[in-house]
């Protein structure tokens, strides 16, 4: 399992509540330009339409070769594959008021494209805040032990 990309502000706004991983609907030129990397997925969002889950506004940078061709929408919406089971998991939690879905990275499995998308709740600054303290109090802890091992 290969990472091509990942939201890392998703993991400091973000409480993640429960994670899917699911394909993607994409045409070739697409799956040549995420596997060379040409993807962001930092501004995108997952919605529901018609019992169906799609991604909005991944970025894939069209083939320069390509673009002469025919007219690309790097920024299109595109269809999600999960099974029903997960579609209505993810659609019950996203009714809900202050919950809502995100991608976290992109990926290659077995050589096709895969998602990892999650539901998410969002956090408050003052959550933060505190999330910060508490790594920046583990980092000192483990800091202080690994000088006591030293000596």
């Amino acid at each position: 399992m290969k990472s091509i990309v990942s939201n890392k502000s998703a993991l400091h706004n973000y409480e993640i509540i429960q994670k899917y991983q699911a394909g993607i609907v994409l045409s070739g030129h697409e799956v040549k330009s995420i596997k060379a990397s040409r993807v962001s997925i930092n501004e995108s969002f997952i919605s529901v339409f018609k019992g169906e889950i799609y991604i909005n506004h991944m970025y894939v940078a069209p083939i320069p070769e390509l673009d002469k061709l025919f007219k690309y929408n790097p920024t299109r919406v595109r269809k999600l594959l999960l099974n029903r089971n997960e579609i209505e998991e993810i659609i019950k939690y996203v009714e809900k008021v202050g919950y809502t879905s995100i991608p976290l990275n992109i990926f290659l499995k077995d050589g096709r494209v895969k998602v990892h998308i999650s539901v998410v709740r969002g956090l408050k600054k003052y959550d933060k805040r505190e999330k910060e303290k508490k790594k920046d109090s583990q980092r000192d802890i483990e800091r202080s032990q690994n000088i006591k091992y030293k000596t």
